[in-house]
């Protein structure tokens, strides 16, 4: 199929397959004449590809999986599913430090509201000097 054909069924814009194509993440397409050709296929490593930035991987990362495999499906794979673990303690730790950094927000309205007048904060402060003032 031709790319624009490629582009509507996988939702992809040209740009995008082009830069897929330029980093490796799917593959070179034949030439007939002027035109490029791509198999079926293509559609759904570009759908896994989409699908892989929705959920947080950077293209960066799909290029690093592929370039860590042996070329058969099946590394592939165990390659991605590790990449996911670590994509998914990476979320959590996340998400462990945003209920943290809440329940120092908490701690703090309510010091706030105990105390309106002395406008204390009883909550750490990092005291080391950041950036510009």
């Amino acid at each position: 199929m031709y790319i624009g054909e490629l582009a509507k069924k996988s939702g992809a814009s040209r740009k995008a397959i082009y830069l897929y194509e330029q980093l490796g993440l799917i593959q070179k397409p034949v030439r007939k004449g002027n035109y490029r050709v791509y198999p079926a296929l293509v559609v759904d490593q570009i759908q896994t590809i989409r699908c892989a930035q929705s959920l947080g991987f950077k293209l960066k990362e799909l290029v690093e999986t592929l370039a860590n495999n042996t070329n058969s499906l099946g590394s592939s794979v165990t390659y991605m599913i590790e990449q996911i673990r670590l994509k998914r303690l990476a979320i959590e730790l996340q998400i462990e430090s945003a209920q943290a950094q809440i329940k120092l927000l908490n701690q703090f309205e309510q010091q706030l509201r105990d105390s309106p007048d002395t406008m204390q904060c009883g909550v750490p402060v990092d005291l080391t000097p950041r950036g510009k003032l």
